[in-house]
């Protein structure tokens, strides 16, 4: 198991050194699950160079391959298999790859984490249901998203022994909290759990989705149970959920 993450950040190290590549670029690492394989690649979209960060060129969005054999218990995201090779690509991970792959990222300056929700919001007396992102706490940093207001979260929040807090994309703090200035520090709440607003993202970025969304309020990963009442999306190998980014 250790070759195979040397061998990615090897694969990592390789892909930073041509900024601005646009060709799907595959690692070949056969992982052993039982008798079944899977694979992982690393994948240079579109959406990438879209988004309004710091250097989008150098951002890599990782997908697994996998073949017939290989199905994840559940899987959120998109499933691609390829008619002629039979090889499936899907692109998530559970929980525990994003933990290895953050420990082992090598030469990738950090890997993010982040899976969608939909929150319902209750504030000022009235609710509404927001599109929202369970993002790791180093999130914004790997983007280099600043705030616009306040905020943005940080490893810190990144854990239940923290206060809840919760960062606004700035289309939506127009849009629901009518551009008030004053919204941060106060509390709304999510699924019944109480958030305070840490910030607000600024114009433009609306959270790395996929094309055709947008992220309106993001959270904490550690706090995604809590507000789903899914206790097994953190610990569950089978739980592919998670979109992972570095």
């Amino acid at each position: 198991m250790e070759t195979i993450f040397n061998d990615i950040r090897y694969a990592i190290r390789s892909l930073l050194k041509r900024p601005g590549f646009t060709t799907v670029a595959v690692i070949t690492l056969a992982l052993g699950i039982g008798a079944n394989t899977a694979l992982f690649s690393v994948l240079d979209t579109v959406l990438l160079k879209k988004l309004p960060v710091t250097d989008p060129d150098r951002l890599v969005l990782f997908n697994s391959v996998s073949n017939a054999q290989f199905t994840p218990g559940s899987h959120t995201g998109t499933n691609r298999r390829d008619p002629h090779t039979g090889l499936t690509t899907r692109s998530s991970f559970p929980y525990q790859t994003f933990v290895r792959l953050r420990e082992q990222r090598g030469e990738c300056s950090d890997i993010a984490a982040f899976g969608s929700l939909a929150l319902n919001v209750n504030a000022g007396g009235l609710a509404d249901v927001a599109m929202a992102q369970a993002v790791s706490g180093n999130y914004y940093q790997v983007l280099g998203v600043p705030a616009f207001l306040g905020r943005t979260l940080t490893d810190a929040d990144d854990s239940l022994a923290a206060s809840p807090v919760a960062v606004l994309s700035h289309r939506y703090w127009q849009k629901r909290f009518g551009g008030n200035r004053e919204v941060v520090g106060k509390q709304i709440n999510l699924n019944n759990v109480a958030f305070t607003i840490a910030g607000v993202a600024p114009p433009g970025f609306e959270g790395a989705m996929d094309v055709g969304s947008s992220l309106e309020v993001a959270i904490p990963l550690a706090w995604e149970p809590q507000v789903s009442g899914d206790r097994s999306s953190m610990k569950g190998a089978g739980d592919w959920w998670l979109r992972l980014m570095g």
